[in-house]
């Protein structure tokens, strides 16, 4: 079944709101304050946050992959192991970025707001509304370039071209680079 954009990229960077929602509850009940009272060193403390989300944002990306798989007859397993690699580098990205959101929110309001603004900018920018071929060159460029876009890209590899494992390194390595600017 051909497809010209994947959707599911857009919903997956909704999980945002769940990752910062996470670390501001944790922030506003004192939680936190009191985990880095443990003998836990910070590290750890961020890397059980960032495990977390990432378990949290996988989750939510693999029920929609099962959801297109068999209520939409979207042929996501013809090569499954890539469909886990791009998910899993969306989901390490998302989950990151989400944390930063969790950290700067002061209130509920704004994890919503910050949330929104990063899925609409990051889902029209990155071609999840509309493929990027038909955008003109440094928009499409751009596109291709910000995570949704890899994940994208890397999705449409295996959807559209028929494409197998291979073709989603690059796009996975992109994502995990846009993890690794997020802390995550």
């Amino acid at each position: 079944k051909k497809i010209g954009a994947d959707p599911w990229v857009g919903f997956a960077i909704m999980a945002l709101v769940t990752s910062a929602n996470v670390l501001l509850a944790e922030r506003k009940a004192g939680t936190l304050q009191r985990m880095v009272t443990t003998s836990l060193a910070r590290w750890q403390i961020l890397l059980g946050h960032a495990l977390g989300m990432l378990a949290i944002t996988l989750l939510q990306v693999l029920l929609l992959v099962v959801f297109g798989q068999l209520v939409l007859g979207v042929d996501y397993l013809r090569a499954p192991l890539a469909t886990l690699l791009v998910s899993l580098a969306l989901s390490l990205w998302v989950g990151g970025l989400g944390l930063i959101i969790g950290v700067l929110a002061k209130d509920d309001s704004q994890v919503v707001l910050f949330a929104l603004m990063a899925m609409f900018v990051l889902s029209a920018l990155g071609g999840t509304w509309f493929p990027l071929e038909l955008a003109g060159g440094a928009f499409s460029a751009i596109g291709r370039a910000l995570p949704s876009g890899l994940a994208m890209t890397g999705y449409q590899n295996i959807l559209m071209r028929g494409l197998a494992l291979a073709s989603v390194w690059a796009p996975v390595l992109g994502q995990l680079g846009w993890a690794a600017l997020t802390g995550t």
